[in-house]
């Protein structure tokens, strides 16, 4: 009766962590919380085992090295630069030889040349430390033509990542101890069921974090090289603040008119004022 009851609770967690996880961030971590106290507190054996050759413990993340935010803010780097060379091919291969001088990689490359002109567009990874001086040397391979440098912190993010995975590696844990212990296949049934979702979950934040973590480890610089007769990049997609710009320039062009129309009739106003008394007044007259 004792373990019927675990499974109960379990279940009754289970349903409780769908209804958060459509929630957003803390919600999710909060059900997935809910549900494995929710198992412990009817059991005394739900204790998180100790971690063997083939488990993560707590706190740890497999394949993923979690960042160290106590030792300063998690920041995604980008940057952007055109410039003209005189042989697109030679500085191309100079650019991924400065890139890897630096540590960093030559993650994709896109070159054209038909014939007119020639077109190279580097996708560069370095690592934080060497991008500024990176961004310097790959601007010295011919006439820098613009530059774009940004960055965006992620600290939070990461916080938030890491809190949920440790909550989520808890819960993995828990529901894992918890089918050692079942009997029958019922339970067996559902626990498994539970387990895999939790994994799946546990899965996903791994990934995310790996993603970021990759984002934050290895800047990203994208550069272009073109000939001098090459055509500047095209401009991007227009997007919101594009529109409503067009829109206002419109708005005043329009009120710009109306103006200038207004105030070339205003020297007829008296005319067609006096014109409009005298119909109105031969209206008004009997005729005899």
């Amino acid at each position: 009766m004792k373990r019927t009851a675990v499974v109960a609770a379990l279940a009754a967690g289970a349903l409780a962590l769908s209804a958060c996880s459509g929630g957003g961030g803390s919600d999710e971590t909060s059900g997935a919380t809910a549900a494995g106290d929710s198992a412990g507190s009817d059991s005394e054996e739900m204790a998180p085992a100790p971690a063997t050759d083939g488990e993560v413990a707590d706190g740890e993340v497999a394949g993923v090295a979690l960042l160290q935010t106590s030792q300063g803010a998690s920041l995604i780097r980008t940057g952007e630069l055109e410039v003209v060379v005189d042989d697109v091919r030679a500085a191309a291969d100079d650019a991924a030889r400065v890139v890897a001088a630096s540590g960093g990689l030559l993650e994709a490359e896109e070159r054209t040349d038909d014939g007119s002109y020639a077109v190279a567009t580097l996708r560069l990874r370095v690592p934080p430390g060497a991008f500024d001086a990176t961004v310097g040397r790959l601007a010295e391979l011919g006439e820098e033509r613009s530059r774009r440098l940004g960055s965006d912190d992620v600290t939070e993010q990461v916080v938030d990542l890491e809190s949920r995975l440790a909550t989520q590696q808890a819960s993995v844990a828990r529901v894992r101890a918890l089918l050692s212990e079942a009997e029958d296949l019922g339970e067996v049934v559902l626990v498994e069921a539970e387990l895999t979702k939790r994994t799946a979950d546990l899965e996903s934040l791994e990934a995310r974090l790996a993603a970021l973590t990759a984002r934050v480890d290895l800047s990203t610089i994208t550069l272009r090289l073109v000939a001098e007769d090459a055509p500047p990049a095209a401009a991007g997609a227009p997007g919101f603040r594009d529109g409503l710009r067009g829109g206002w320039e419109a708005l005043l062009a329009v009120v710009r008119v109306a103006g200038a129309t207004v105030g070339a009739l205003l020297p007829f106003l008296p005319l067609l004022l006096g014109l409009g008394y005298l119909v109105w007044r031969a209206r008004r007259t009997p005729v005899v």
